[in-house]
């Protein structure tokens, strides 16, 4: 039985979440690295970036590309 949330985030176009995405992969893996790099900790700055960055890549593949199968024809 659907749930009202659930029927409120079907109706979220595709290229709304893509750009939510992309918003949050920028701004968590960007500007955390930036401050976290100013502040002197490089080492982690970059773990903030790469954990960003990476983990858009894996809702990415979660939201749009985890049903799809590629036949080698």
């Amino acid at each position: 039985m659907p749930t009202a949330r659930m029927a409120a985030t079907a109706k979220i176009p595709s290229w709304a979440k893509a750009a939510a995405l992309l918003a949050t992969a920028v701004v968590v893996g960007g500007v955390g690295d930036f401050l976290l790099s100013q502040a002197g900790y490089r080492g982690l700055g970059a773990a903030v970036w790469a954990l960003g960055y990476g983990g858009a890549v894996v809702a990415a593949w979660a939201i749009w590309f985890r049903g799809q199968t590629f036949d080698p024809e």
